[in-house]
């Protein structure tokens, strides 16, 4: 039994690691990084490290020693692509709202305790508002698009995230009282909004979309410079993104196209 146990700690902490591996995205992960974020001891964070190079999950940068995705990772998820698309059933909601607003649109899901950018549309305003690559990743309740997710989820999930995130969140300047407050703000107000944390002149507004058993919760999401998201336009693009997540959540829940959400100007 105890060796039993000994090898789930060992997949959970493995895991741990390779999140925070990609949420570092192609700048890479040191281990001194990868220690204070999993809360591993750099010397059983190296032991594991070294073993997913070897197995060629991660790869290891010679001058920096940054920790990176290895091919094997990419191999795999090719193999766990699952059958429902959901970029591509997302993408006319994303195409809509970047066309109706001009901004940059974000599709956002959970994963585990993280919210992870599915992906993104980009709007017709000169200034681009791109704080988020496809494939990064947030602890649920850090930014718009994190946040709205996190109020989708039922009560005790989203409590279990925030218990999860606890230690995380003050690398983000957040505590987890701060994000429980923006939670309750948000689902009294139907929207998250957050401004100025990551680049100060951003502003996002998203929206939650529930999820069901096979389909993770999400969120639609505007981010723009923040003197394009002031009353009175802040309170219709949230009318817009509220169409667009009850259109999209028809779509998931029932497999039935939603109809446009509509212009307005």
């Amino acid at each position: 039994m105890a060796q039993s146990r000994d090898g789930a700690q060992t997949i959970h902490r493995t895991a741990a690691l390779l999140r925070e591996i990609a949420a570092a995205r192609g700048g890479g992960a040191s281990l001194r990084g990868l220690s204070a974020a999993t809360g591993l001891v750099p010397s059983t964070a190296h032991r594991i490290l070294q073993a997913l190079v070897q197995e060629e999950l991660l790869s290891k940068d010679a001058g920096s020693r940054a920790y990176r995705p290895g091919p094997l990772l990419y191999e795999l998820g090719l193999a766990a692509a699952p059958q429902l698309d959901l970029r591509k059933l997302c993408q006319p909601s994303l195409q809509r709202l970047a066309e109706a607003t001009g901004d940059s649109a974000y599709l956002t899901i959970r994963s585990g305790a993280d919210a992870l950018c599915l992906d993104r549309c980009e709007g017709s305003f000169p200034i681009k508002a791109l704080p988020l690559e496809i494939g990064n990743r947030r602890p649920l309740g850090v930014g718009a698009g994190a946040l709205a997710v996190l109020a989708a989820l039922p009560d005790d999930e989203a409590q279990s995230a925030l218990r999860a995130n606890a230690t995380r969140y003050p690398r983000y300047r957040l505590s987890a009282a701060d994000v429980s407050d923006a939670l309750e703000a948000t689902r009294r107000r139907g929207y998250a909004i957050t401004t100025g944390r990551f680049v100060a002149r951003y502003r996002g507004i998203a929206a939650p979309v529930a999820g069901t058993a096979d389909i993770p919760a999400a969120s639609l999401c505007i981010v723009a410079i923040s003197e394009r998201l002031k009353p009175p336009r802040l309170e219709r693009v949230a009318l817009l993104l509220a169409r667009e997540s009850r259109a999209l959540a028809a779509l998931l829940q029932r497999s039935v196209l939603p109809e446009p959400a509509g212009d307005w100007s």
